[in-house]
């Protein structure tokens, strides 16, 4: 399941960081443009300016517990095996979902409710560039988004589109009746737009999870390796047969058994203004 837990937007756009640690890892930036200095023949050599700037990745854990009834235990090798792929499928999904949730809205992806321990996310309160859309001419949040970013230094490496939002940019068209962004088609599986890469999940916006913030967001467009992220540890998935792990009753009273997944990842953002936020109404939560 490791393999396919780069499904969501920060997988998708975001490399990952292998030397992410459990606790936290510390990241070192710079900012300005470095310029050498010419020296002649004998001359002196003098320091560069800049201190370099330290963030700290804060990891967190998710887990996802799934209980069955005991008798799977006795089914034969195929039907086990074809359980234990679309559990890895579910799991994959999963954990590619919460680090979108946390890293994007700072949320517990089980209630949709900000989590205090959550020190930083991408749409935090005062982060980022925040471009209110106007419906009538959504092409213009794009040129908005990019405008800003430019203004800060920075070049878009790619966006996160919310599916509404990325079906209302797909459906603009000119007085002519031409696509603005012919190449979006209807707004499904994208993964380009006005020549950077593209992801779109539900998670830009939270709907699915209801997002308790509202938060509106309908695309993030950004330097995407001003986030550092990776998994920390991956804890095995294993089998419970005895107790009340998830608080719905004893395992044995019930004839069950549940299989319990865990996963430990981490992430910093090393400068909040590399993000441009489009919050649109129509795609609140």
């Amino acid at each position: 399941w490791k393999k396919n837990i780069k499904g969501g937007i920060i997988g998708s756009l975001t490399p990952d960081e292998p030397q992410i640690m459990v606790g936290s890892t510390d990241f070192f930036t710079f900012t300005g443009t470095p310029k050498a200095e010419l020296v002649g023949e004998g001359g002196n050599k003098s320091s560069m300016d800049g201190t370099p700037a330290k963030k700290t990745s804060k990891t967190y854990k998710v887990q996802l517990t799934y209980r069955f009834s005991d008798e799977v235990r006795y089914a034969d090798e195929e039907y086990r095996l074809r359980l234990m792929e679309a559990l890895a499928g579910r799991i994959a999904t999963g954990v590619s979902r919460a680090i979108d949730l946390v890293a994007i809205h700072g949320v517990n992806p089980a209630t949709g409710e900000v989590a205090g321990g959550v020190v930083d996310y991408i749409t935090k309160s005062g982060n980022g560039h925040v471009i209110n859309s106007t419906s009538a001419t959504p092409e213009v949040d794009l040129d908005a988004a990019a405008a800003a970013l430019q203004g800060a230094g920075y070049a878009a490496t790619g966006i996160a589109l919310d599916p509404v939002y990325a079906g209302v940019l797909a459906r603009t068209k000119k007085t002519n009746g031409d696509r603005v962004f012919p190449e979006l088609g209807l707004g499904f599986n994208v993964d380009r737009i006005a020549g950077i890469s593209a992801a779109v999940n539900n998670t830009v916006s939270g709907t699915a999870e209801g997002v308790a913030s509202n938060t509106g967001v309908g695309g993030i467009m950004a330097d995407w390796n001003a986030i550092k992220w990776g998994i920390a540890r991956n804890v095995p998935l294993h089998l419970i047969e005895y107790g009340d792990p998830d608080g719905a009753g004893d395992l044995q009273r019930t004839n069950e058994i549940a299989i319990r997944a865990e996963v430990v990842f981490g992430f910093a953002i090393l400068d909040d203004k590399a993000f441009s936020i489009i919050k649109q109404a129509q795609v609140s939560a």
